[in-house]
C-alpha cells in the first residue's frame, strides 16, 4: 500500500509523460488522469486507477487476516493487535497502531461489502462489531446507543445472546430491531465454529481475485453509447485516439481557443466561411463534407448525415454487413484524422492540400489497414475488398 500523496505524485508524473512525453509537468493535459483511468466501455482509456488499486491491495491484506492463518504476517498481526479485540472494533485514529494497520482500518467500510461471518455456535463473533448480519456491524446500524437500547453489552458475543432453547433478546421497540430479529430467526445455530466467507454479488469466493474486487470498488460510471464506434477491431490506434478526443470535445479547435482567452480568429481554416468548431469541422464544413460523402459513397448508397451528433446516431443504427460496417467506421476515423491533420497543417505551417489529396490519404489509410489485418487473419479479406477496387 502507498500513501495518497505518493499516488497523487505518481499520477501527475504519468499524466505529464502521457501528454507531453516528459515527466516535468502535466499542465495542458487534454483529459484529466482520473478520466483516463476508466474502462473504455465507460469513456476512458482503460488505464488503472492507482487509488482504487491501492484500496484493492489493502482489501487483500484484510482477506489474508481471515483466510491465511499460516502467514507469518497474519500471526504477528493477530498476536499484536487482535488478541484482545476484533478487527472491526479497533480505533482507526489510534496513533499507537502502525501506519499500515490504520490504513487497513479505514478500509473496513469497503470490506463490509465482501466479508461476512457465517454463524455456527456464535462463540467467536462479537454481536455489535462483526459483520454477521446483512446490516453490517450492528454498532453502526443502531448507533452508539444500540447497546443501551437492546440491553446487550458492547463486547458481547453472539453466543451470549442465546440459550439452550434459542435466542435471548429483548422485545423489539423499533423498526430496525424488528428487521434485525426477523433476520436472526433465520439463523440455525449449530455446534460448529463461526466461519468467515468472502463474497462478491452474494457468491462465495474460494480465493481473492483482485480484478473482481477492483471492479466492485471503483466509482460506478455508465456505459457510453459510442464505445464500439471508437474501439472497433479494425481501428488504427492513432485514428481511434483522435476520434476519442473529439467525442469528448477536448481537441483545441478555434472556438475552444477563444474561450480559453487566446487572441485568434475563429474562422474555419478549411472553408473560410464559418466559425471553426468540432461540429463544423465534422462535417458541416464544405471542405470536409465532400471528403466524407465521397468516402461513404464507396461503401453504401445510404446518405450520411453531416451533423456530429446525427452522425454518431446514424453509425450506431446503420444496417450493414459486418465488414461493410467496419469499413465505414474506418472511413469515419480516417476522415476525422486526416481533416484534423490538414487543419493543423494550415494552422501551424501554412501549407495546404486540396480535398482530393486528403480523400486519397483517407483511402490509402483504410486500404493499408485492411491489408495488414488480412496478413494476420485471412477472414478479413472481405473487409479489404471494400477498399480494393478504389
Amino acid at each position: 500500500m502507498l500513501p495518497k500523496q505518493v499516488i497523487r505524485r505518481i499520477n501527475t508524473i504519468c499524466s505529464a509523460y502521457f501528454w507531453h512525453g516528459s515527466p516535468e509537468t502535466a499542465k495542458g493535459a487534454k483529459v484529466a488522469w482520473d478520466s483516463l483511468s476508466v474502462p473504455k466501455q465507460k469513456g476512458g482509456l482503460g488505464l488503472r486507477n492507482l487509488l482504487s488499486w491501492n484500496d484493492t491491495c489493502g482489501l487483500k491484506l484484510i482477506w489474508l487476516l481471515y483466510f491465511r492463518a499460516g502467514s507469518i504476517w497474519v500471526a504477528w498481526m493477530r498476536n499484536k493487535y487482535l488478541s484482545h479485540s476484533t478487527f472491526w472494533a479497533l480505533n482507526e485514529k489510534n496513533y499507537r497502531f502502525s501506519w499500515m494497520l490504520r490504513k487497513l482500518l479505514k478500509l473496513r467500510s469497503k470490506a463490509y461489502y465482501f466479508l461476512k461471518i457465517k454463524i455456527g455456535n456464535g462463540d467467536d463473533t462479537f454481536f455489535w462489531w462483526d459483520p454477521w448480519t446483512p446490516f453490517g456491524p450492528l454498532i453502526h446500524y443502531f448507533g452508539t446507543n444500540g447497546p443501551t437500547l437492546l440491553g446487550i453489552p458492547l463486547f458481547s458475543t453472539v453466543k451470549d445472546q442465546t440459550t439452550s432453547t434459542g435466542w435471548n433478546l429483548s422485545p423489539a421497540r423499533s423498526e430496525k430491531q424488528t428487521l434485525l430479529y426477523a433476520y436472526i430467526t433465520t439463523i440455525n445455530l449449530s455446534l460448529s465454529s463461526d466461519k468467515a466467507v468472502w463474497m462478491i454479488d452474494e457468491v462465495t469466493q474460494r480465493s481473492f481475485c483482485s480484478r473482481n474486487v477492483w471492479n466492485k470498488i471503483r466509482d460506478p460510471k455508465p456505459l457510453v453509447p459510442w464505445y464500439q464506434l471508437v474501439w472497433h477491431k479494425a481501428r488504427i490506434p492513432k485514428h481511434a485516439f483522435t476520434v476519442w478526443l473529439f467525442i469528448l470535445n477536448r481537441n483545441p479547435t478555434l472556438d475552444r481557443l477563444v474561450r480559453w482567452g487566446c487572441d485568434v480568429e475563429k474562422t474555419c481554416l478549411l472553408c473560410g466561411e464559418e466559425e471553426e468548431s468540432r461540429d463544423h469541422l465534422f462535417f458541416q464544413c464544405s471542405y470536409s463534407a465532400g471528403i466524407w460523402k465521397n468516402i461513404v459513397a464507396i461503401l453504401t448508397p445510404l446518405v450520411a448525415p453531416s451533423h456530429w451528433e446525427s452522425t454518431i446516431i446514424w453509425l450506431n443504427s446503420a444496417s450493414l454487413s459486418k465488414d461493410t460496417f467496419l469499413a465505414l467506421l474506418q472511413a469515419w476515423h480516417a476522415c476525422i484524422y486526416e481533416v484534423w491533420s490538414e487543419r493543423n497543417r494550415r494552422y501551424h505551417s501554412g501549407k495546404t492540400l486540396p480535398p482530393s489529396s486528403v480523400y486519397r490519404n483517407v483511402l490509402n489509410a483504410c486500404t493499408n489497414r485492411a491489408q495488414s489485418l488480412v496478413l494476420h487473419n485471412p477472414d478479413r479479406l472481405s473487409l479489404l475488398r471494400c477498399w480494393e477496387s478504389h
